[in-house]
């Protein structure tokens, strides 16, 4: 796993740098949470609210193809911005629980006003 991990992470880089400029993904990792939802997320500078707006689509299925390289099945894709700003620090794809598969059916809004949703699995 740790092979398709770096692997990932430079082709996520290396694609938001030709879509969009200088582009660093200095840190990409697979996580399990407290709840039961598992993930892979990838931390990054220099992306703006407005790329990820724009390149919504390339950049959700880039990240569905890494996360399924890694054993998860993406069901919701998200990008996480600086709290107060337009600055996007992660882009995540989680498989949900079933707690948050319910909790997240019904909405049509992001979860949290810093977080810009890529793609729901309804």
């Amino acid at each position: 796993m740790k092979k398709e991990i770096s692997e990932g992470r430079r082709k996520l880089e290396e694609e938001l740098r030709t879509q969009i400029g200088n582009i660093f993904v200095p840190e990409a990792k697979v996580f399990g949470m407290v709840c039961g939802c598992v993930g892979f997320a990838a931390d990054l500078r220099g992306l703006q609210s407005d790329d990820v707006a724009v390149f919504k689509g390339r950049i959700s299925a880039i990240l569905e193809e890494i996360s399924k390289s890694v054993g998860i099945e993406p069901e919701f894709v998200y990008a996480r911005k600086l709290p107060g700003s337009e600055e996007v620090v992660t882009l995540t794809a989680r498989e949900l629980c079933a707690r948050c598969k319910r909790e997240f059916a019904g909405s049509k809004a992001a979860p949290r006003p810093d977080i810009v949703v890529l793609k729901k699995k309804s």
